[in-house]
This record gives structure tokens, sequence and C-alpha cells, in this order.
């Protein structure tokens, strides 16, 4: 049939079905998908979970990545949403109804806490929030109500390591479900679902994506009931992701023990010189023998991440924004697991009723890069050497004042 030029420019010639077969994830975009005939097409909603029925509910190259990462976390199915903050919303409104309550530590991600405390809790489901160190103590707080237990270990700002066997035994005993957010250690250290976990969770905008550039999150899961949950739910609040940020998330997936391994080993060297510093009152660590999860950690973790904190002495506080402000490797930046290292600095305490334990003094957390590690020291070092000396002026100038 001949085809005028206007038609021409939308309908190409047909295509040959022979496979291309390239050692990279092909990227397939995507909105509208046709079907063959009016069958196929009236059953398309029969494609969600499994085949393609819109381009918002999955595309050949997101499926290969959900199956990909179900494959790393031991699971039967995995999604993937455009955020790990969505994927924490989207374990949560998938479990939880109005009258339901959840359980989260107090070292869930910030925004997560606030999202179940100001968005879920106006909806009617009830937020409690836990000492992490509680373990399997936490059974006292499971009631008939309590539909969900989230777990972090350990915490990312204060590293406390949970024994999430032990909760997720008795959460179960009590009817509820357990979800991970799995981040700091990512499927490479701890599977979660090997543990007792029933929904596995991770921001892949941290160790997958490994670069700064990528937002995605990921839920992983053996029930195929509660994959389904999880799917409707999703499709319900319109979660879908780009294929481009697939293909960036497979290509971060392919490199990512290689960068691990380097960061985490980089750390360890760091963590000791830091150690011997006169400014340094603790190092807040899971891999550190004194650290109070240590044994947990060794148990059940197969490593542990290039992430962790730095508590000063108190007097450091006057000093510390002259520090950061003559770092020239190290970024103030509230992320990790990527290239680069990064400072986030915070206060844990403010929210806080379970940190009677931590001695006064700000409290920095480093993410370790794929900078030398002997850049990173010397980084380090010429800032408190330059901060030392900006104090002493200042004390100087208060003499002389007087």
């Amino acid at each position: 049939m001949t085809k005028s030029d206007d038609t021409s420019h939308i309908h190409p010639p047909a295509r040959s079905h022979q496979p291309f077969q390239a050692v990279v994830m092909p990227v397939e975009r995507a909105s509208t998908i046709v079907f063959d005939d009016l069958e196929a097409f009236e059953k398309r909603a029969e494609r969600v979970y499994d085949g393609f029925s819109y381009g918002l509910y999955g595309t050949p190259t997101s499926r290969l990545l959900e199956d990909h990462i179900a494959q790393l976390e031991g699971a039967s199915r995995a999604l993937v949403v455009p955020s790990g903050m969505a994927a924490l919303t989207l374990a949560t409104m998938a479990v939880c109804r109005s009258g339901d309550r959840v359980l989260m530590p107090e070292t869930l991600y910030g925004p997560a806490r606030d999202m179940i405390l100001r968005f879920l809790g106006p909806l009617g489901i009830e937020a409690t929030v836990y000492d992490p160190r509680l373990d399997a103590g936490i059974g006292g707080l499971v009631d008939n109500r309590t539909r969900l237990v989230w777990v972090e270990s350990p915490g990312s700002a204060t590293f406390e390591v949970q024994d999430v066997p032990a909760i997720a035994a008795a959460a179960h005993k009590a009817g509820a479900l357990v979800a991970a957010d799995n981040t700091w250690a990512s499927h490479l250290l701890f599977k979660p679902l090997a543990h007792g976990v029933d929904i596995s969770m991770q921001a892949l905008s941290k160790h997958a994506g490994g670069h700064g550039d990528l937002l995605m999150g990921s839920l992983a899961v053996r029930d195929e009931s509660l994959f389904r949950r999880l799917k409707d739910t999703a499709r319900f609040l319109g979660y879908g992701v780009s294929p481009e940020d697939c293909a960036l998330c497979e290509r971060g997936l392919m490199t990512m023990p290689v960068r691990m391994r380097h960061s985490a080993a980089s750390a360890e060297n760091i963590i000791t010189w830091l150690s011997a510093r006169p400014e340094v009152v603790r190092i807040l660590h899971p891999a550190m023998p004194d650290h109070p999860g240590h044994a947990v950690w060794k148990r059940d973790f197969s490593g542990a991440a290039a992430v962790f904190a730095v508590l000063f002495k108190p007097e450091l506080a006057r000093v510390q924004a002259e520090i950061l402000r003559r770092m020239r490797l190290f970024k103030l930046g509230a992320s990790w697991g990527g290239v680069h290292s990064l400072i986030a600095v915070n206060d844990p305490r403010k929210g806080r009723t379970s940190l009677d334990w931590l001695p006064p003094g700000p409290l920095w957390r480093l993410s370790i890069g794929l900078e030398a590690t002997d850049d990173l020291i010397g980084d380090l070092e010429q800032a408190f050497a330059a901060a030392a000396d900006f104090a002493a002026s200042q004390r100087a100038g208060r003499t002389a004042a007087e």
C-alpha cells in the first residue's frame, strides 16, 4: 500500500523479530502499547502482573531489572518504583488500612517517619515508634491491629544493629508482616528475606545506582499475593519508572560488588586513622569489635558498607563549619553509596528518646567513595589542621581584645 509522507513519518517499515543480542540491557520506551486483536485488547488488564498493558505498568526494560533484583534478593518477585521513599510509602500503604497500626524504629529514614506520621496518620493508620534495640522484646508492642513492622539495620544515622530474625519471629507470631529498609547493606551484604523478612526494600539510588545520578527504589518479596498487592497499590498511585533509569541501575548493578569492596577497604583504613585523632570520641560502625551490635552484625551480614558515623568532642562544634569549608574531596551531601565521598551533618538527638547512650558532640555520617584512600585521609588531615589554626587565631583575637 502506498503511503503519503505524513503517514510514512509515523509508520516505519516493519522490523525483523530476530533477536538482537547485546551484552547490555536494551532500552525500550513506551506509554502506549498496541495489541494484535480485540480479544487481546479486552484482556489487557490480565497482563498487569506478568505481561505488558501500558507503559506505566512496566516495559521489557523495567521487567528485566525487576527480575534481576529478585534474583539478587533471593525473591520470587520484585518491583521498581521512582525512589526509595516511594518504595517505603508503597509498602506501608499496600499492607495497612485505616484502623491498622505500623511499628517503625526511631532509626527509620527521617522523611519516611514523617510520611507515616503526618501523611498516613490522618488517613487512619496509627504509627508507633520503637527503640531499635528492643529486638525480640518488640513482641510486647505488636497487638491485633498491628499489620506491619519496619526494621532498618543498621540505622542510617546512629548505626544500631537490630536482631532482624528475632523481630520477624515476634511479629509473625502476632500475625504482622515485617519490612526491612536494607539500603545500608544492600542485597550484597544482607538478604532480609532469608532472615524472616516479608518485604525487602532498597533505595537503589545509593549502592546500586552508584554515581549520584539516579532515583529509584525496589521492593522484593517471596509471596505472590503480596507482590500483587504491592503492584496494585503502585498502579493506583501512578508509580512508573523511566526505562533509561532502569538501564542506568542495571549498569550500576554490574559494577556494584567491585565498588562496594573498594569503598569498604578504604573506609576501614580511614576509620583506623580517625580513631587515633584527638578530636574523635567514637566511631559508629557495626564492623568495629566494640560496637554493641557487632555480634549480630557478624552473625547475619557478609560484610560492611563504607558508611559510618563519627562522634566528635563537643568543643569541635565551634569550628566544624570551618573544617567542612576547608574540605576539597569530601562534599557535604545527604546520601551515600556513590563514587564521591560525602559527609552529612545532623543531630539525631532531635526527636529521639532512645539515645541516652550517645554522648554530646557533633555527629558526622561519612560515605567513602572511590577516591584514593591516602588522598581522602590527606583531605581530612588538612581540614582539621586548618580548623585548629582558625580556632587558635580566634582565641588570640579574643585575648588581644581583652
